[in-house]
């Protein structure tokens, strides 16, 4: 009879898989200690990823606005809106249009009353660069990260200051980048991400002789940008 009531105090402590409440409570506080100590390094790691694609997406978009302007031998114009973080691509359809007024050249596209958006000009393509697994908006700056040098990268460019928070960087046919005299211009863009700012800054530059874009990252350790 004493056995049966040890026996049945056992089966009480025990759980079906031989293990005690003790062991579980144990378990279980282990676990959520781990948790709460891996959960901030892996939304970093997500972060620092997130914000790696940044750059990498605005060069695509220039990439492909410069092949439009030469594949269709006409001015297209890449367009970043800070206050949006959306970047937005125009067709000036400067040439062969069937309205006479719109054929100009694609120097004369820069000065057309309204430009980017002039009386001939479509909008390509609407890219948000942020939302849907990206960045939120908050997160993403325009420009250097305090206490990271602004001199001129090892291609010469510089930073391309916001025009009504907006960069414009239209190509002519050539692929080339002038301003409105028609002589080279240079264009590159910086971001980097204000929760982790050196650690994810970045920049873009697009060299207005060639049309050559390159993305270029800051190198903690060297102190400066790299390709």
């Amino acid at each position: 009879m004493k056995a049966q009531a040890v026996a049945n105090r056992n089966r009480k402590w025990h759980s079906a898989s031989g293990r005690s409440i003790i062991e579980t409570l144990i378990v279980v506080t282990i676990a959520a200690i781990l948790t709460s100590v891996a959960l901030p390094q892996i939304m970093s790691a997500r972060r620092l990823m997130r914000s790696a694609t940044l750059p990498r997406e605005v060069a695509t978009q220039l990439r492909f606005t410069r092949q439009q302007a030469m594949s269709q031998r006409q001015a297209f114009t890449f367009q970043y809106d800070d206050s949006t973080k959306k970047i937005t691509i125009f067709n000036h359809n400067n040439v062969g249009n069937s309205t006479t007024s719109c054929n100009m050249t694609g120097v004369a596209v820069l000065a057309a009353s309204g430009y980017p958006n002039t009386a001939c000009t479509t909008t390509l393509l609407t890219i948000p660069l942020t939302g849907s697994g990206g960045l939120p908006t908050s997160e993403i700056s325009y420009g250097i990260p305090s206490g990271v040098s602004s001199s001129a990268l090892s291609d010469t460019t510089t930073l391309t200051s916001l025009s009504s928070n907006k960069v414009y960087v239209t190509f002519q046919s050539d692929g080339t980048v002038v301003d409105s005299n028609g002589n080279p211009t240079n264009r590159t863009l910086f971001f980097f991400n204000n929760l982790v700012a050196t650690q994810t800054a970045a920049a873009v530059s697009v060299l207005g002789a060639s049309g050559r874009i390159k993305v270029w990252r800051y190198d903690t350790s060297a102190s400066k940008y790299a390709e």
